[in-house]
């Protein structure tokens, strides 16, 4: 494909010291076929042989973007902002994507025109197992998704989606205040506007790094609670398709239990905090009372 010709779809792919990783993530997605591709590959302040790599990489279909260290979500930012194609999908430096993960999202929007969104199913390794279970994928896969199935099931692997260009210009950019849930935060944003399908088949192999910032649990728990009151407090209708008592409960089990992680890592006064969100949130649950009194809360 020239490079001067618009590609089917732009793939936006952060990268930040995976050098070792990023041959076989991008050779992974340069083998998908059936669809003319770029890849958008974001070097995030690399300290390593990222840029060196890049630079001699001989595939004219991959583009290489450097900037400082900015963090994920702008990384993904700088990689829209410089993506030409009609469908857009983001890839993770060290995931691999699997056979058709482009062609059969793109396929699907060019049939359904109605359609802005197509979300896909993967495999979270070392476990080897889906990233949605099977229970709950067949009841995604029956009926178009809305706000309230990407919040309730928590659908912010970007890996396995495509979006077309106008719901993202129309969303706007990710949120990189947050260092984790920007992916979750974009999604809710775009279902609150646009239809999105979910495809119950493989797209990706998700590697979980043990070192990898989404296995810090407590700010994963403290971004989820600070996403869950934005996404509220900016756009009030959500509130009743998500049922208010439903939230509430749903919130309160958050501060719960980042109450816990809290003063495990001997954060007694953080615990306190969150205990008293909880009870504000659900004044007659006795499990939030009971734990204040035992912190010393009146």
């Amino acid at each position: 494909m020239p490079v001067s010709a618009a590609p089917d779809v732009s793939v936006v792919v952060p990268t930040f010291n995976r050098a070792h990783v990023l041959g076989a993530s991008l050779a992974s997605l340069l083998a998908e076929t059936g669809v003319d591709l770029e890849l958008i590959v974001v070097d995030d302040g690399s300290t390593d042989d990222t840029a060196a790599w890049l630079e001699a990489h001989p595939d004219p279909r991959v583009r290489a973007i450097r900037g400082p260290h900015a963090g994920i979500a702008a990384a993904r930012n700088r990689g829209l902002a410089a993506a030409r194609a009609p469908f857009v999908a983001f890839h993770d430096s060290d995931d691999l994507a699997l056979p058709g993960r482009l062609g059969v999202p793109v396929a699907h929007l060019r049939a359904h025109p109605d359609v802005d969104v197509v979300i896909q199913n993967g495999r979270m390794l070392p476990a080897d197992r889906p990233w949605i279970a099977p229970r709950a994928a067949r009841l995604l896969a029956a009926r178009p998704l809305g706000v309230a199935d990407v919040f309730r099931w928590n659908l912010g692997q970007l890996q396995g989606m495509c979006f077309t260009r106008r719901s993202l210009e129309a969303t706007g950019p990710l949120d990189a205040t947050f260092d984790i849930l920007d992916d979750l935060d974009l999604v809710l944003r775009v279902a609150l506007r646009f239809r999105a399908v979910f495809l119950d088949r493989p797209a990706f192999t998700y590697h979980v790094h043990a070192d990898g910032v989404a296995r810090d649990r407590r700010k994963v728990r403290e971004e989820s609670i600070r996403l869950a009151d934005k996404l509220v407090r900016e756009h009030p209708e959500v509130l009743p398709l998500l049922g208010p008592g439903a939230f509430a409960r749903r919130q309160a089990r958050r501060y719960g239990r980042l109450a816990t992680m809290r003063l495990a890592a001997g954060d007694v006064e953080g615990a306190r905090e969150a205990l008293a969100r909880a009870r504000a949130l659900r004044p007659l649950d006795l499990r939030y009372r009971l734990r204040a009194l035992w912190l010393g809360e009146a």
